[in-house]
């Protein structure tokens, strides 16, 4: 569970849409590289205690359907 909150302009690209990012609001903080490092760092551990707390285990993450919709989006 990782997150982060990006403001932009919607947009209509073809028959979708797009985001055309204007900044990156917190928690990512100053925008240093330390604060970025600092908030995947404690994300990583927040999500772990989620986990945890509800017995779970952390779900695979199905990379070869992400790399297969990077590829269809980069052909658009």
């Amino acid at each position: 569970m990782h997150n982060a909150l990006v403001r932009g302009t919607l947009k209509a690209d073809g028959d979708g849409r797009l985001l055309v990012p204007a900044k990156v609001v917190e928690p990512m903080g100053t925008g240093r590289p330390t604060d970025a490092l600092r908030v995947l760092r404690d994300t990583r551990r927040a999500t772990a205690r989620c986990l945890e707390r509800r017995g779970l285990t952390r779900p695979r993450v199905r990379w070869d359907e992400f790399k297969a919709l990077a590829v269809s989006a980069n052909r658009k």
